[in-house]
């Protein structure tokens, strides 16, 4: 199954921006330098008081969708 493992931080106003629907997508960039374009839905079960911080890995089907998104 393909993956992709990356680094996340973003501040308390920068998750707020996401939040109030500014912004849909987050841009992050893979340990193998591959740049992901993911939608901020995958992110809000993750949302701390301070915002947004850690590793993730992206889980992809065969066909490139996606599957999950787990905190590392």
């Amino acid at each position: 199954m393909p993956q992709a493992t990356f680094d996340i931080a973003l501040s308390t106003e920068k998750t707020l921006l996401f939040y109030k629907a500014k912004k849909s997508r987050v841009q992050v960039l893979a340990h193998d330098g591959r740049t992901l374009n993911l939608p901020w839905e995958l992110f809000k079960p993750y949302i701390t008081s301070t915002g947004i911080c850690g590793t993730f890995t992206i889980f992809f089907d065969h066909d490139g969708k996606y599957e999950r998104l787990v905190a590392v």
